[in-house]
């Protein structure tokens, strides 16, 4: 750690959601953190109060610390540190970088999309079916909340996010023999296709569901907001946006996630066994490292004069 009182200046802060190190038990779990460890040289490290972890920085601007899991935990790291003087973060490119889930209709393992919208998904009206009125109106369990006073959605910078998708569609991805036998076990042709880059609405919320009949609920809250069709489903943007929009720092946040899963079965495969067997770990590997390849690229771009003003809605 250098010995500076200065703030230091950030070009790039990137932000995965957890390394190995954030969880306590004895399983081989996906590291969304070290593998960009690996990509730079992060020379330096400091501990702020408040944050998750130590944040690491290179001597030439890029930053990288992981939020912790949840919307909770990465509002808590990003307010920490724009709240404290240890960075300028007034100049700074935020990028959340991991993977996440996606609906079969829409994408597949090993693909990158760059969000365009964030939906909250938790922040709603919901009750059990069998509970509930039966009348056609009602046949869905579920409505926006009656009392928000706004709505729970960002759009964000739509020229920084159509440059960071023209850059990460160079980029050559991988896949894997395992990942492309898994996939074509379902029937939607976007699922059975080739990796590749675009863009989406990310749903953001801490329950971890699954199966197709949530998955049409959660289509039914992004099309309230006016934010198309969801593309990811991840646990984190919401709170890592509503934090940088307090800040005045929304148009200069992306959200880069992988898919390493998808959102439901497929047929003949029960929900238990989608949700905890559904993924291999060299699909884990395959979708951590063209999050990786996609990032880098809009990183570098970002950094070599690539600045993109616009007004988030």
């Amino acid at each position: 750690m250098t010995g500076t009182t200065e703030p230091t200046a950030l070009d790039v802060l990137l932000l995965p959601a957890f390394a190995a190190d954030d969880f306590d038990v004895e399983k081989d779990l996906p590291d969304e953190f070290e593998r960009w460890r690996e990509s730079y040289e992060f020379e330096n490290s400091v501990s702020v109060s408040g944050a998750n972890m130590p944040v690491y920085y290179t001597d030439d601007g890029i930053g990288i610390t992981s939020t912790g899991m949840g919307k909770a935990d990465a509002a808590a790291t990003v307010t920490a540190i724009l709240a404290g003087e240890r960075f300028d973060c007034s100049e700074t490119y935020f990028l959340t970088v991991g993977i996440a889930g996606a609906p079969p209709t829409v994408g597949t393992l090993g693909s990158v999309f760059v969000a365009d919208s964030i939906v909250d998904w938790d922040r709603k009206h919901r009750w059990a079916a069998r509970d509930g009125e039966t009348t056609d109106e009602r046949e869905r369990p579920l409505e926006l909340l009656s009392y928000r006073p706004h709505d729970y959605v960002y759009h964000l910078n739509d020229d920084l996010v159509t440059e960071a998708v023209r850059v990460a569609k160079s980029v050559e991805l991988l896949d894997s023999s395992g990942t492309e036998a898994y996939r074509n076990r379902y029937e939607q042709q976007a699922a059975r296709s080739k990796p590749g880059v675009d863009v989406g609405t990310t749903l953001c919320g801490d329950e971890f569901w699954h199966g197709a009949t949530i998955s049409e609920h959660a289509q039914w809250l992004t099309e309230q907001y006016g934010a198309g069709t969801y593309a990811t489903t991840e646990m984190e943007e919401m709170g890592t946006a509503t934090a940088l929009d307090r800040f005045g720092l929304l148009d200069r946040y992306l959200s880069v996630r992988g898919v390493a899963n998808f959102d439901r079965p497929h047929d003949g495969q029960s929900i238990r066994e989608s949700l905890h067997d559904g993924v291999q770990a060299e699909t884990f590997d395959v979708t951590l490292e063209n999050v990786r390849r996609a990032g880098s690229a809009i990183v570098e771009e970002l950094r070599d004069g690539g600045d993109v003003n616009g007004e988030t809605g």
